[in-house]
């Protein structure tokens, strides 16, 4: 997989943050999981819920 991370503008972090708990949401939808998967998706979509303090300008 290659690095496309310097692709990120500035003040993208957040759609990046939805995008990633958007996808977490859609795979949890699958049945096949196993527990632990589904376990680590449901924590990726509670912590990306949070509210961040980036330097001044709350999101």
């Amino acid at each position: 997989m290659t690095d496309n991370s310097g692709k990120l503008k500035a003040g993208n972090f957040m759609q990046a943050l939805e995008s990633i708990r958007r996808e977490a949401e859609r795979l949890t939808a699958r049945r096949e999981l196993p527990l632990d998967v589904r376990a680590a998706l449901d924590r990726i979509i509670a912590l990306t819920e949070a509210k961040f303090d980036l330097g001044g300008d709350t999101e």
